[in-house]
């Protein structure tokens, strides 16, 4: 094999993709991650391949290592394969998982959705429909929830001595308000996606979509996916009782109440990840607090809005 790369950690990693035995391999880097306005890419450095001097064909991403402490690099790359079996992402052709890479199939000539997009129901209709394949598919590998995920951020935020805002122990404790709540009516975890961003959908030819980007995998309770997903695409809740139905085949008070209060830890989550991010990354050109700044605004939207309590009773 002959690898044409200016970083000697890809060399390595293409070095290990057996498949590739005899041919000439040459990498390129791909569009640095952007936090704000569109999320993309931020978790990992990325690649394109390109085979035998032909156009790329291939993605190689490697986790970020101030990322890769958030979460089981290797639970993520198992759950990725299992929604490539299923397809609705695109065929892993390596992972290695010492170095926190995996190879993927490039998506050439497909474009990044945006949330304007996901408010297209044909669109929306087929995401769902990507994501309830992965419900029904076999478990995966681990189970959390957005407080377990809030919880680690948070830990990491106090341990590094990161401010926050002044209203943020309210926030907290209102999303404490929530988990109680949910903790309280229970549910069923399924498989997931488990990431709501418009920028991890892709968009081909003929209207075809695929998943990407599998970090957050894991088993989760699917009212929380739909919640998110909800939260990315529509701005009020009007707008999302026909994706609701389209979902669930009715508009039920219990599913839209839990997925507004999932959407609003959510929202708290990254913002918090967001200040973790802004105060400790080497990568200063990230927009990571601008993009915690959106995230805790629109997480006291919701725990402001005359119907919180409400939502919190309708569980």
């Amino acid at each position: 094999m002959t690898i044409a790369a200016s970083d000697d950690t890809v060399i390595s990693i293409l070095a290990g993709v057996e498949a590739w035995r005899g041919r000439t391999v040459s990498a390129q880097p791909a569009a640095p991650g952007v936090a704000s306005p569109g999320h993309r890419g931020v978790d990992s450095r990325r690649w394109t391949i390109a085979l035998d001097g032909d156009a790329p064909s291939h993605l190689l991403k490697v986790i970020e290592p101030e990322q890769a402490r958030f979460f089981d690099v290797s639970a993520s790359f198992a759950a990725n394969r299992a929604a490539a079996t299923l397809g609705c992402t695109p065929k892993v052709v390596h992972v290695d998982a010492r170095r926190q890479a995996i190879v993927v199939e490039l998506l050439d000539g497909w474009a990044t959705a945006g949330m304007d997009d996901l408010r297209k129901p044909e669109i929306l209709e087929k995401v769902l429909a990507l994501k309830a394949t992965l419900r029904n598919g076999a478990a995966l590998a681990g189970s959390w929830t957005v407080f377990d995920r809030l919880r680690a951020f948070e830990d990491a935020r106090r341990a590094a001595g990161v401010e926050a805002p002044d209203d943020f122990w309210w926030m907290l404790d209102a999303v404490g308000d929530i988990e109680r709540a949910i903790l309280a009516a229970g549910w069923d975890a399924r498989p997931a996606h488990a990431d709501g961003l418009a920028s991890n959908v892709m968009i081909g030819p003929e209207g075809a979509l695929q998943l990407v980007d599998f970090d957050e995998a894991r088993n989760v309770d699917p009212l929380y996916e739909l919640g998110i997903l909800l939260n990315e695409a529509f701005p009020f809740e009007s707008e999302m009782l026909p994706a609701l139905e389209m979902a669930e085949g009715s508009v039920r008070p219990a599913s839209l109440a839990r997925c507004r209060l999932y959407a609003a830890a959510d929202d708290l989550m990254w913002g918090v990840w967001g200040l973790l991010m802004n105060a400790t990354s080497k990568r200063g050109e990230v927009e990571f607090l601008k993009y915690a700044n959106w995230r805790l605004l629109r997480c006291r939207m919701a725990l402001r809005h005359p119907g919180f309590e409400e939502k919190l009773r309708n569980l």
